[in-house]
């Protein structure tokens, strides 16, 4: 894990967005290759007053773990990462450990890795293990459960896989999406996950067909609501306080600056046929569908977060939805596309479309 760790130190030294990261991408082959030791575990013990947990080693996935036990620390964490954590220390909540031979390591619990370096001149039975932080981009590597990525490590390292390229374009984790993330014990809707941890939506298959709606007026219909919420909700069950029309996404329509969402919904003129590329910005939550799909999940209460997926349409109109909603503090909201002959760019007012009466 030496190049991990280069990594790793790289990450405390510059800051971005209020955290002490550098962008990486780090592939789960690097992370493989530079790991001594891989080994299943579970949570054993919580002491959140303390800010201690162990982690008894189960299956050993690759070297020899000398660990039935590890003590882990994680108060002396970076940021609000200590605050984070305490709730994915459920007993029994699976976890998976990366170390080397220098006791540097990687922990996968949740759906995050988080970093620890362990007591590398103490005997196992009396070592303890210190976090550092959360690796907030390494959700890009992978971020999928617990056994999902056992399954997949054994599976590459049993030469029945190729490892999964890391996605540049998965959001970086934040505290919102972490206190959002269910934990181990808890009911998990995949649809509903934050955006971080979503697996990231791509439709390329078959181009879809248009619907190419009769008669239809410039701009969009949209439906505006008020009420507190931390994720957008159920849109069909709630009652507009407004509706009306604009000519694209935008706060504008809003009548206040916290506890509202929106629902903006019409038509999409595709020019050519190929795969388009949907991005939604947004501080908070955020979602945007081609018909019944949902092509972008940027979900829960955060600040600004960039998400997006991919779909193969074929040239027409095509019916799209975009959601949004606003708990409080700054707020943001804009849609983005790229596809064939077309770069990433705000989708115009001029192909955007809602039905209108004859």
């Amino acid at each position: 894990m030496n190049k991990a760790l280069a990594v790793a130190a790289l990450l405390a030294l510059a800051r971005l967005d209020g955290h002490a990261y550098v962008e990486a991408l780090y592939p789960l082959q690097q992370v493989l290759a530079e790991s001594t030791v891989i080994a299943e575990g579970t949570v054993e013990s919580h002491d959140p007053q303390k800010k201690i947990a162990t982690v008894k080693i189960g299956k050993t996935l690759k070297g020899k773990c000398t660990y039935d036990l590890i003590r882990i620390t994680y108060g002396g964490g970076q940021f609000w990462h200590p605050e984070a954590v305490p709730k994915h220390f459920v007993k029994g909540a699976p976890t998976l450990i990366f170390y080397n031979d220098a006791k540097q390591a990687e922990m996968y619990m949740g759906r995050f890795f988080i970093q620890l370096y362990g007591d590398a001149g103490a005997t196992p039975e009396k070592a303890w293990w210190s976090m550092t932080h959360i690796e907030i981009r390494m959700n890009r590597t992978f971020n999928g459960t617990v056994p999902q990525l056992s399954e997949t490590v054994q599976n590459v390292l049993g030469g029945k896989a190729k490892p999964p390229a890391p996605d540049p374009k998965i959001p970086p984790i934040d505290k919102p999406h972490v206190a959002a993330l269910p934990a181990h014990g808890e009911a998990v809707d995949e649809a509903k996950l934050p955006a971080s941890f979503a697996q990231r939506i791509v439709k390329i298959g078959k181009p879809r067909d248009a619907e190419n709606p009769g008669a239809a007026g410039k701009g969009l219909a949209f439906q505006y609501y008020e009420g507190s919420w931390t994720a957008l909700p159920e849109f069909e069950k709630l009652k507009p306080v407004k509706s009306g029309t604009f000519e694209r996404p935008a706060l504008q329509a809003a009548n206040r600056p916290e506890g509202f969402a929106l629902r903006f919904t019409g038509f999409l003129e595709v020019a050519r046929e190929g795969v388009y590329t949907f991005t939604t910005s947004s501080n908070d939550g955020s979602a945007l569908f081609i018909g019944s799909v949902r092509v972008v999940n940027n979900d829960h209460h955060h600040g600004v977060v960039e998400a997006s997926g991919e779909i193969a349409l074929k040239p027409g109109k095509h019916s799209i939805t975009v959601t949004y909603f606003q708990a409080g503090g700054s707020q943001a909201l804009e849609v983005f596309w790229e596809g064939p002959e077309l770069q990433k760019q705000p989708i115009p007012a001029a192909v955007l479309f809602r039905p209108v009466t004859p």
